[in-house]
């Protein structure tokens, strides 16, 4: 029998709102993509059920079986209850504690008002069939009962543990999905997260420029720094201001630059959310004929285990609770008490506190954690050593 204080106890929670089966349906199949989630969404709502239909037959899907969605759309789930987790006690090495930290058997953190989505961007071309690294790493995170929708971004450099076919290998966390695909990567986030992923989508690069073009582009805010560090640096031109008109090129430069900024992958994925969400606003107030092309170009680059009845279910649940109308929420994982850059050998990589992590991520997600991080843990970057200049190496 669970005792007290080793549980997150159960809430009870009143309210309307439409995600409920979502999450729980299939909690074994993971993850999905927020580009297609909320397209499709817009799209259910200006032309009907019938007409997506045909567009979702475009899509690349795994091998996954049939699985429709039921329940209902309107109501609020009591929460579980989950075991206590705690941070590490003691390692030898930072490698030594990510390891342990990953293998820890603690209870991944889910709820059936939350759907976690992970939307991976690949960076190769035809990377949907021949692998590639996943330069973007992000988890959508839709709950009914705040009526909001969380952006986290994870730093793709993230120097992790990770095992690959049975061999424990460790290396940035973006090329878990060039060893393994889709499982090993979300293996090695719910392992080093604690978080429960429910379905992924894979969206290739190639397509990026196609679909912001197709929607008329995107309005984002550009700091001056940064339009001209991509004036300087590449042959396009921009402005800088609160709310500056992008292009898909722009856009996809303004997403992927990195050296303009001496906290490198800290600010690119702040500038990644960013586009994110200019890209749903933009989904929002597009046309009929715009949405249609946006969707030709969009659907053939994504692959996901969502099926295509799931998909259907989801959307008609979105439509009756107006998950669209969700105020957008970004988590900053920017906090330096949480991560450090420093080097392995040559390469540079982003050193993470992981407990610290999953713990605030949670309580962004679910207002709660079942990890506890105490004052006598083992402090991981106490196991890196300094260089002459104050990168952290391994030691």
């Amino acid at each position: 029998m669970k005792k007290e204080n080793n549980v997150i106890k159960k809430k009870e929670s009143k309210g309307q709102n439409p995600i409920a089966s979502f999450l729980w349906i299939n909690k074994r199949q993971r993850a999905k993509n927020i580009y297609f989630l909320l397209t499709i969404f817009v799209v259910i709502m200006a032309v009907g059920i019938g007409y997506v239909s045909s567009k979702l037959d475009i899509i690349n899907y795994d091998d996954k079986k049939e699985t429709s969605v039921s329940g209902d759309a309107n109501k609020i789930y009591e929460e579980e209850e989950f075991e206590i987790m705690q941070a590490i006690d003691s390692a030898s090495s930072y490698n030594d504690f990510i390891y342990k930290w990953a293998n820890n058997g603690g209870e991944l953190r889910k709820s059936k008002n939350v759907i976690n989505v992970l939307l991976l961007g690949l960076d190769s071309e035809d990377a949907l069939e021949k692998g590639g690294r996943s330069d973007t790493i992000l988890l959508a995170s839709l709950n009914k009962k705040t009526k909001k929708i969380y952006l986290t971004s994870f730093f793709r450099d993230t120097w992790t543990y990770m095992n690959i076919g049975g061999e424990d290998r460790y290396n940035k966390i973006n090329s878990a999905y060039f060893y393994g695909g889709d499982e090993a990567l979300i293996d090695t986030f719910e392992k080093n997260y604690k978080i429960d992923v429910d379905y992924y989508c894979a969206v290739d690069f190639s397509s990026f420029t196609d679909i912001i073009n197709a929607l008329g582009g995107i309005t984002v805010e550009v700091q001056q720094y940064e339009a001209e560090y991509i004036n300087r640096t590449t042959v396009h031109t921009i402005d800088y201001g609160p709310a500056v008109k992008l292009n898909g090129w722009e856009a996809l430069v303004f997403a992927r630059i990195r050296k303009s900024d001496s906290d490198s992958d800290v600010s690119r994925t702040r500038r990644q959310r960013l586009v994110i969400s200019a890209f749903i606003e933009s989904a929002k107030g597009a046309s009929l004929s715009q949405l249609n092309n946006a969707l030709d170009k969009l659907f053939k680059y994504v692959k996901t285990d969502l099926t295509k009845m799931q998909i259907l279910g989801y959307a008609a649940q979105a439509l009756s609770g107006g998950w669209m109308d969700y105020e957008i929420e970004q988590v900053n994982l920017s906090d330096p008490e949480i991560f450090c850059t420093g080097y392995v050998g040559n390469s540079a990589v982003v050193f993470v506190d992981f407990p610290m992590v999953a713990e605030k991520v949670q309580k962004a997600i679910y207002g709660d954690s079942n990890v506890v991080n105490t004052e006598d843990r083992v402090k991981p970057f106490s196991l890196l050593r300094a260089r002459s200049d104050g990168q952290m190496l391994l030691a």
